[in-house]
Order: C-alpha cells, then sequence, then structure tokens
C-alpha cells in the first residue's frame, strides 16, 4: 500500500486480498490515530503505477466502526470534580 508505509497484506481471491487490505490499512490508520498522529492523504490513482499485470485499487475504510472493534489504548485523565458527586458515586455499590 503505496500511502501506508510497511502496511502489506495478501489473499487467496481478490475479494479476501481486498478484504484483508482494508484490515491492516485500518489497523495501521488507528495505530497512527492513537499515536496521535494524522493520516497520510491519499494519492492520486494517477501517480501509483502498479506492477506488470497488476492493478490499482482503492479500499474504503470505516475508521470509527474499526476502532470500536479494536481499538485498545486507553488514556489515563486525572480530573477534579465536586466533591458531593464524589460521595455520591462512592455510595453506589454496583
Amino acid at each position: 500500500m503505496p500511502d501506508l508505509p510497511g502496511c502489506v497484506s495478501g489473499g487467496e481471491s481478490l475479494a479476501d486480498a481486498i478484504l484483508m487490505a482494508t484490515d491492516a490499512a485500518s489497523g495501521w490508520i488507528l495505530d497512527e490515530l492513537e499515536d496521535g498522529n494524522a493520516p497520510p492523504k491519499a494519492s492520486p490513482l494517477e501517480n501509483i503505477i502498479p506492477e506488470l499485470g497488476g492493478f490499482v485499487n482503492m479500499l474504503v475504510l470505516d475508521m470509527d466502526s474499526y476502532a470500536k472493534k479494536y481499538g485498545e489504548r486507553a488514556v489515563r485523565k486525572n480530573l477534579t470534580i465536586p466533591a458531593w458527586l464524589n460521595t455520591f458515586a462512592e455510595k453506589k455499590s454496583y
């Protein structure tokens, strides 16, 4: 995948390869987002030259769904809340 350095995939059929590429690209982008980096802009299709016998295929990524399913990074935040809210929360037992 020319716009995602080091991101590679494959598949036993064309449909499988596209599915695997979508998953690999989504994982690559999610890692970048979790590290606070912006994903790279897509290259214009006319600038991508496939290998002999190959072709160029666009991928559509649903990053919101992918992040909900696979996002694992947690961020610890310290915050200040009103004392009454803390007391109320501590008294609740679930």
